[in-house]
């Protein structure tokens, strides 16, 4: 049975679509089978594969929009057992279709439902929003994990979001779980990080990941690359910061 992973923030530019990419990998490179399925607009999932819109047969649009099946979707990458479900949104148009389509919140729970036995592990990536698409996303998902820039205007942003997500989840999916939040971009020569990192914690106690995605531009420039870090360059210290956090992912999931 699968652990589905909503990787969601209200927030834009935290490292949602970085952390799906790179814990994927790290899942994967750790023996797991792993599927991402974007669902963001933008369709960033597909460009950090080096997928273009040719590439792509079926996307999320047209499970949503369309009820294609899921698996007519699935694109291989070059680690074995890792796969992704692009989204294929190229006008305003289908954006508009793709949400209004999304107003059951309980359509892609029902989409994954074929695929709960063949993926350990599926990662959804939200957009910057508490829309339709990222409502989706929390309702078929069994945790959370909500990636958090380290900086003051993202801490600022955290309340509203976590009363919108506990308010669906009570709703319609009761057994949700705050996997944590992972604080990203992180730059230890600026004065205020520590600051910001200890009142992170103690606002959410427990619920932090006590591993934390240094800021660095080879975490940048591997999107460009169509590769993930643990491909691009194993040895940078972000790539280390993912695998660690899939180890930690997979002893909360798998305890035994």
């Amino acid at each position: 049975m699968s652990e589905i992973i909503a990787i969601a923030s209200q927030k834009g530019g935290v490292g949602k679509t970085t952390t799906a990419v790179n814990l994927g990998a790290s899942l994967a490179v750790l023996e797991r089978s792993v599927l991402i399925v974007d669902m963001d607009p933008q369709g960033s999932i597909a460009a950090s594969f080096g997928v273009g819109r040719y590439d792509i047969i079926h996307g999320s649009f047209d499970i949503i929009n369309d009820a294609v099946p899921i698996a007519t979707a699935i694109i291989e990458t070059e680690l074995p057992g890792f796969d992704i479900v692009p989204t294929n949104v190229w006008t305003e148009e289908e954006e508009i279709l793709f949400i209004e389509a999304a107003s059951d919140f309980r359509l892609l729970r029902e989409v994954l439902e074929p695929l709960k036995d063949e993926y350990e592990y599926i990662l959804i990536d939200c957009p910057p929003s508490l829309g339709n698409l990222t409502l989706n996303a929390i309702v078929a998902s069994t945790s959370i994990l909500i990636p958090v820039q380290c900086e003051y205007y993202a801490l600022k942003a955290l309340g509203r979001f976590l009363r919108m997500t506990r308010s669906v989840s009570q709703e319609y999916n009761p057994d949700l779980r705050y996997l944590g939040f992972l604080l990203t971009m992180v730059d230890w020569n600026a004065p205020q990080t520590r600051e910001l990192i200890k009142e992170l914690e103690s606002s959410l106690r427990g619920l932090v990941f006590d591993i934390v995605v240094p800021r660095n531009s080879k975490i940048a420039l591997a999107p460009a690359k169509g590769k993930p870090l643990c491909l691009f360059d194993i040895a940078n210290d972000g790539a280390e910061s993912y695998l660690r956090l899939a180890e930690k992912i997979i002893k909360i999931n798998e305890p035994n």
